[in-house]
């Protein structure tokens, strides 16, 4: 099973930088040409580098996206290295509101925005995860948890409101 963590909030800050850089860069090339016309290029040069960057680590995000299977859970982010996490060792997931509410010690693994679902595992550590779809994805880790061939056990907790479970952003 997939699910994607690149289409909500990261989707929206790159296409914001993006259009931003086209106004700023050349405005920057032609106020720094005055100056000095080899800064001007260098500077044009590594903004439209972190520009491309910026871009290809998206698409990089849009094509790998958080990955389960039966045996391990992949938290792919954008171009890094994925941390796999063997779903045996998956002691709970639980939907947090925001970063406000995640352990100091939990391992940020959120390409962009903030982390909507904590997955604990039996040693301690923890992983915050932003998902498109925390609901989906704390559904399927239960049921992959809870499958007769693993030995884990699987605690999900979603915090309830008045209308269902209520995934938190701050508004």
């Amino acid at each position: 099973m997939t699910f994607s963590y690149a289409l909500g909030l990261p989707r929206q800050l790159v296409l914001s930088v993006v259009a931003v850089s086209a106004v700023e860069i050349p405005v920057a090339h032609l106020l720094l040409a005055r100056w000095n016309p080899m800064v001007a290029l260098a500077v044009t040069v590594l903004s439209i580098v972190f520009i491309a960057y910026v871009f290809v680590d998206w698409v990089a995000a849009v094509r790998r996206p958080l990955l389960l299977d039966r045996d391990t859970l992949t938290l792919h982010r954008g171009l890094r290295a994925p941390v796999e996490v063997p779903v045996r060792s998956i002691a709970s997931t639980r939907a947090v509101p925001s970063n406000d509410g995640l352990p100091k010690e939990a391992l940020r693994t959120v390409y962009a925005g903030e982390a909507n679902v904590l997955i604990t595992l039996e040693d301690g550590t923890a992983h915050a995860v932003a998902a498109d779809d925390p609901v989906a994805l704390i559904a399927a880790l239960t049921r992959v948890g809870s499958a007769p061939a693993s030995s884990s056990t699987h605690t999900s907790t979603l915090p309830s409101g008045p209308s269902g479970p209520m995934i938190g952003t701050s508004r």
